[in-house]
């Protein structure tokens, strides 16, 4: 009776071993398969600092655009400005900037030059040649009659991109600021600069009305 109860005894004590090895193996292998899915998630976090403050400074040139035509019809200040590749250089006339009434219209130009400069090198291939990636000088002037100022950093007093716009000149080649009747460009005026149909000034006026191309996206 004795030995029967031992071995009795022995065999449970190895099944509830066996059990619970069998139990603790399943667990080990859930939380081997959950470490890849934290490392995972971390890449769809919130973004950094860095990333943050590149998003909000990048503008969008269709809603400048838009708001251009809307400034410009509230009764806002309109400049013309040009790109140049140095002091040396000529002033290639590029398009117009808007701001509202109590911002100086050269605070529109100082927050928007990326958009100006961009614009510059796709219209002025030379310049694109000359300068690469390297930045653009930008000018600006109220008057046809009056001589382009360089634009400075310290000029961008704008507290609101709503505050300002930009119009650049028609680029058909590209589509971008084209203006378009029954699918057909609209010019004004016989003069060129660069290949770019323009008024005699340099300035592409807003038509009202008119069917303005989808580009700048």
């Amino acid at each position: 009776m004795g030995v029967l109860m031992a071995v009795r005894v022995a065999l449970l004590a190895l099944i509830c071993a066996q059990g619970a090895g069998a139990f603790s193996a399943p667990r080990s292998s859930l939380i081997s398969r959950a470490r890849p899915l934290t490392a995972v998630s971390a890449g769809f976090g919130k973004s950094t600092g860095s990333e943050a403050k590149t998003a909000k400074g990048k503008l969008n040139a269709k809603k400048q655009w838009d708001r251009f035509v809307d400034l410009s019809k509230d009764g806002g200040g309109t400049a013309e400005v040009a790109v140049r590749k140095d002091a040396e250089s000529e002033w290639k006339p590029i398009g117009r900037v808007c701001a509202v009434a109590e911002l100086p219209v050269v605070a529109a130009a100082a927050r928007q030059r990326s958009l100006i400069e961009e614009h510059g090198k796709r219209v002025h291939l030379a310049l694109l040649a000359q300068v690469g990636k390297a930045p653009l000088q930008v000018g600006i002037r109220v008057t046809a009659e009056a001589s382009f100022e360089l634009v400075g950093k310290e000029d961008n007093t704008a507290s609101a991109d709503s505050q300002i716009g930009f119009e650049g000149l028609p680029d058909p080649k590209t589509g971008y600021y084209c203006m378009y009747t029954d699918g057909r460009l609209i010019t004004s005026g016989s003069a060129s600069s660069g290949g770019v149909e323009s008024t005699g000034t340099g300035l592409h006026p807003s038509l009202a009305g008119e069917q303005r191309s989808p580009r700048p996206g």
